[in-house]
């Protein structure tokens, strides 16, 4: 299996693309054919070190991911459906900047065919970090109102 990853922490100059051995599931895990990843500045911290996680190297790097069930013994994920995590290449997980991963069922969720898979990926971190620091953080509640400084422009339409 074809993989971005890190044989120990260190500079961007570490990170290696190349063939690894193709990750194993257990039972309550889902095998994922991944179409799509980020780098996030998370990633940028473990691959660092200045985000002490535990890892276990050669480490795939890469939180982000959407992708498709390839095989699931976890009750809920069945061949083809299409999901996504974030919360993956940290605190011991292998990450998704790779042709298939391995993430545990109760941190990946179903994606809405309707939703494009580039759009997906790119929001699923930032939009978790913004649901922790307005809700569980910062005690808003529906009908109130907050101010977003800045945005980037709305990616449907957008060149790539």
């Amino acid at each position: 299996m074809r993989a971005a990853f890190i044989e120990r922490l260190g500079p961007p100059e570490y990170v290696r693309y190349g063939e690894l051995e193709s990750p194993r599931s257990g039972p309550t895990d889902v095998m994922v054919d991944v179409i799509a990843t980020t780098v996030n500045p998370v990633d940028t911290f473990v691959r660092s070190g200045a985000f002490r996680t535990p890892i276990e190297c050669p480490l795939v790097i890469s939180r982000d991911l959407v992708g498709v069930v390839a095989d699931s013994r976890a009750p809920g994920f069945s061949p083809g459906d299409l999901v996504w995590s974030n919360s993956l290449g940290h605190n011991g997980r292998q990450g998704a900047a790779a042709e298939r991963a391995v993430v545990a069922a109760d941190r990946l969720y179903h994606l809405p065919a309707a939703v494009p898979s580039i759009e997906a990926v790119s929001v699923v971190h930032p939009a978790g970090t913004a649901y922790l620091a307005l809700f569980t953080h910062g005690g808003f509640r529906v009908g109130e109102t907050v101010l977003v400084g800045s945005a980037p422009r709305a990616m449907s339409g957008a060149p790539w």
